[in-house]
């Protein structure tokens, strides 16, 4: 009998554990949104939670910020390694991450930008980044903060975002296993 019910503490503990790092992907795909580029609002909704081997897709909406919920996470088997890697499937997530060098899209912008409270307005360096402005002039914009995406992963958000979602899946997860 107790061979039966360390069994299913097993399982149960696998299944808690992927709860957990579904809560923080979404916990995470939502502050990624809320602090990153928000032109048009397609860059916030191209999180995803991939399981391994796995790829992104596009733009999920636009015209507001993303909310992410669980529905946006796959479930995913136990195993060991990474369980989700969180990435953005936009062809110029990179640009929008302040990673490499800006390359100004080919049509001009013609809409007001979703957050128009967080435009910033300046001049970008021959070969800067997208959030590399300066405040001599108004030829460039941007929505979000140079190195915002590094802030956030160096900075303690992610780590917090990490803490919150899994506490929250451990919180809710009911095992099966005993009772």
């Amino acid at each position: 009998m107790a061979k039966r019910d360390i069994s299913f503490l097993v399982n149960d503990i696998k299944a808690a554990t992927i709860e957990a790092a579904r809560n923080a992907a979404v916990e995470i795909m939502n502050n990624l949104a809320e602090q990153g580029p928000v032109w048009t609002g397609r860059f916030s909704s191209a999180w995803y939670a991939v399981p391994d081997g796995a790829s992104p897709g596009g733009a999920r909406s636009e015209g507001k910020i993303y909310k992410y919920d669980l529905r946006n996470v796959p479930a995913t088997k136990f195993k060991a390694g990474t369980l989700y890697r969180i990435v953005n499937g936009m062809s110029y997530a990179d640009q929008a991450q302040d990673l490499v060098e800006f390359d100004p899209p080919k049509e001009r912008l013609t809409k007001a930008p979703v957050a128009p409270e967080r435009l910033i307005l300046g001049d970008r360096p021959e070969g800067g980044r997208r959030g590399e402005l300066n405040s001599n002039g108004e030829s460039n914009r941007s929505t979000a903060p140079l190195d915002w995406y590094m802030t956030y992963i160096n900075g303690g958000g992610l780590k917090r975002d990490l803490g919150t979602g899994a506490r929250r899946g451990f919180g809710t997860y009911k095992a099966r296993g005993f009772g």
